[in-house]
């Protein structure tokens, strides 16, 4: 199945970032004093109305966190990519709205549920209306319902804002109809506290901590658009370095494409944790693209190692040093032994620090079709690949550049399972000339 990777590699990887101008006129200097005055004002107030953006990005961090087949998740993100959310923030109040008709929804759903089976698709639909609407008057606080003669599901949640500690409060949580729910605990309806970053006119609203369930890293974001704003900018030349910023989507995206046993889908959390702080690079001169990263090892193992003792400990024989150590020779010893299959791909170990260097050279850039062609697909020790195929095969990216951001993108068809998948990633330009 495409959507498979290498399983021997994957068994392998177990044993595994103002200065003001002074104007030299006063009136000039008031002008600009005046005008960051107005973009501070503007900056600073959440009040207004607000619209979900990067949705797939969203219910992917919601599903993916389970313990899902590839196909699976795959179907199901593809059933919801059409989702919209609105957001209103008025007098420290934060409503949370949304119409959904789930039927794609129910047609993704049916084909693997447990609680299809005997019923024919019309039925199982019926069913999922039923659950709905049940699920519906689980809420006390908030004004949910399902119109079972359209479809569709209605939600309406209100929060309370506390703009010194810069949280918002949802007394019975935030959740898209009763499948993907962004909570800590198992209660899904009980109270939650989220964090809020306001930025370039978005609003990021996050929250993080340890699943109650499993003791697992949790983190689920959402970004918000102000309604109206224009936010799109003239691109900067892409030629030089760009670096990746929230990479982590990404990583998240790939893990869950890819099949796990039940038990190791514990890898979803705990990699994009261990590296929710790495910064790939696209280097591009002329028509050449590099994508280039180094990337520490030892906790992503540390906290593989946790887990493993949390679920077991008398089958965790070594201490955590011992631990971290071999697994970076296993995996070492394991790209070694591919390099063969992967000649664009080159790796620098830092065996004292657990770290790894990589670069994939001979990207390949047409600034007409906008797209970056590399020999082999982008990867992170060839554990999260940002593609559905194999890392080895030449894989084709597009591209778009708002400012000083450029979005790469990748959509592909899965044939054989009727299927559509899509994985991104952003990078900032840092610098016009290209580095190592």
């Amino acid at each position: 199945m495409m959507l498979r990777q290498y399983k021997k590699l994957f068994l392998a990887l177990i044993v595994l970032f103002s200065v003001f101008v002074l104007a030299s006129c006063s009136q000039k200097q008031s002008k600009s004093q005046r005008a960051t005055q107005t973009e501070a004002q503007k900056v600073e107030t959440i009040d207004g109305e607000w619209e979900l953006v990067d949705t797939v990005d969203a219910l992917s961090d919601s599903i993916g966190a389970y313990p899902l087949n590839a196909i699976n998740f795959a179907r199901l993100l593809d059933s919801v990519k059409d989702f919209k959310m609105d957001l209103k923030i008025e007098n420290n109040t934060a409503t949370i709205k949304y119409d959904y008709n789930i039927d794609n929804f129910s047609k993704a759903f049916y084909k693997f549920s447990q609680s299809a089976k005997g019923k024919t698709e019309e039925e199982f639909k019926k069913a999922l209306y039923d659950s709905h609407e049940e699920f519906a008057g689980d809420f006390k606080k908030y004004k949910v319902s399902m119109n079972k003669d359209t479809g569709v599901f209605s939600y309406e949640a209100t929060g309370s804002i506390d703009q010194d500690a810069k949280t918002m409060t949802f007394e019975e949580g935030i959740s898209v109809t009763n499948s993907f729910f962004f909570p800590l605990s198992e209660n899904n309806l009980s109270p939650n506290t989220y964090h809020y970053e306001l930025k370039d006119d978005m609003l990021y609203i996050t929250i993080e901590g340890k699943s109650k369930r499993d003791n697992l890293p949790v983190h689920y974001e959402l970004h918000f658009k102000r309604k109206g704003s224009t936010t799109q900018k003239d691109p900067v030349p892409i030629e030089g370095k760009w670096q990746a910023i929230d990479f982590r989507p990404t990583l998240e995206r790939s893990l869950a494409y890819k099949d796990f046993d039940y038990d190791d889908s514990a890898f979803k959390h705990l990699y994009p944790e261990a590296w929710k702080d790495l910064k790939p690079t696209l280097n591009i001169t002329g028509t050449s693209v590099e994508f280039d990263y180094t990337v520490s090892l030892a906790d992503g193992f540390g906290m593989f190692y946790d887990y493993l003792k949390q679920k077991d400990a008398s089958k965790v024989t070594e201490t955590k040093d011992q631990y971290i150590k071999n697994q970076f020779t296993k995996l070492s010893v394991t790209l070694q032994d591919v390099a063969t299959d992967l000649p664009n791909t080159t790796y620098e170990f830092d065996r004292d620090n657990f770290k790894i260097h990589s670069v994939l050279k001979n990207g390949k850039l047409d600034s007409a079709d906008q797209t970056i062609v590399f020999p082999e697909a982008i990867n992170i020790v060839q554990l999260a690949t940002m593609s559905i195929g194999p890392v080895a095969k030449e894989t084709t990216y597009k591209y778009s550049i708002d400012g000083d951001i450029l979005t790469l993108t990748i959509e592909q068809r899965d044939g054989q399972n009727n299927l559509n998948t899509i994985m991104s990633a952003k990078f900032k330009k840092v610098s016009n000339t290209t580095s190592n």
